[in-house]
């Protein structure tokens, strides 16, 4: 009886659950996503000024991803942390741009989508080890089988 997942197949199939998982989390972010944003126009880029270090600041706009452009091209607010949002400082009535931290709301998602990845990579190794597992004990018995066979005549 031929075995069904050798070890070059098993390594295979863990080689392309591998490389699908790492496409995922580093390639996912590339795709863009559908939401109720405004349509995407050309930016017109606020004036570099850090007056948010000295003046209380209203923020204006939401924490949000920069795009691969402005992180390029080192857009204000955009390159310590790849996230920026619309601040005005009160006193000098300027708008300006700064950096920001990754929100939670996207931190969990990649915390959850991991944690997926690990449950689905587990289940596959739980189920591949058993079906091995029985492969090998069948083999066995018809080996035991075969040796007992030869000692009776």
């Amino acid at each position: 009886m031929p075995d069904l997942i050798t070890r070059r197949r098993l390594l295979v199939f863990l080689f392309a659950i591998f490389f699908v998982i790492l496409s995922v989390l580093f390639f996912g972010r590339a795709i863009p996503s559908y939401s109720r944003r405004t349509p995407l126009k050309l930016e017109i880029e606020q004036p570099v000024s850090e007056c948010y270090l000295t003046e209380s600041i209203d923020v204006i706009g939401i924490c949000e991803k920069c795009t691969s452009y402005q992180r390029r091209s080192k857009a204000n607010g955009c390159l310590p942390t790849g996230y920026r949002e619309l601040v005005l400082c009160t006193k000098s009535n300027i708008k300006t741009n700064r950096s920001c931290q990754m929100p939670v709301y996207i931190q969990k998602q990649h915390f959850w989508l991991f944690e997926v990845m690990m449950i689905i990579v587990g289940l596959i190794a739980i189920f591949s080890a058993q079906s091995r597992q029985k492969i090998l004990d069948k083999q066995m018995v018809e080996k035991i089988k075969k040796q007992i066979g030869e000692s009776d005549e």
